[in-house]
């Protein structure tokens, strides 16, 4: 595909998400963007964690969002398959449900990370101490299997 027709289809995707989630996506702060099932929208920022953005989305034009999207990336998405989950244009991960597996219309976009912390990052941060560090750094040279437990966005 050539580089005007993706931008073409990143410009297409912008428009028909509507401003309030276009200027969100636009914002390097903004980490997520969710419609829930009853409409409301929330946007996630580094530092500042997710919060309401004081707007409702109708539930067809949620369900046109999450249609749009499927199209984009050629997949069904109706009540037999109501999960749709896609990489939008400009990188962003997407997921979206329809009834009968949510309540109403929904999705989440979460933007790609903007940098990749290290474990001295971590230290420095004082958010582990240098034994966990040496503990894990140890696990990786030994090609062990770690696992890491926690929420979405929690770090």
């Amino acid at each position: 595909m050539t580089d005007t027709s993706e931008e073409r289809r990143r410009a297409m995707l912008r428009t028909a998400m509507g401003p309030v989630i276009a200027q969100a996506l636009a914002d390097p702060a903004v980490i997520e963007v969710m419609v829930n099932p009853d409409g409301s929208l929330w946007i996630d920022r580094l530092g500042e964690g997710r919060g309401s953005a004081d707007v409702r989305i109708h539930p067809s034009e949620t369900e046109r969002i999450i249609r749009l999207v499927a199209s984009h990336v050629r997949a069904e998405v109706h009540a037999d398959n109501p999960i749709v989950g896609a990489e939008l244009p400009s990188g962003e991960r997407f997921e979206g449900l329809l009834p009968p597996i949510a309540t109403g219309p929904c999705f989440a976009i979460r933007k790609p990370a903007s940098r990749i912390h290290l474990l001295a990052d971590y230290l420095r941060d004082g958010l582990i101490l240098k034994a966990q560090v040496d503990v894990l750094a140890q696990a990786v040279r030994d090609r062990k299997n770690i696992l890491i437990v926690g929420g979405t966005s929690s770090g």
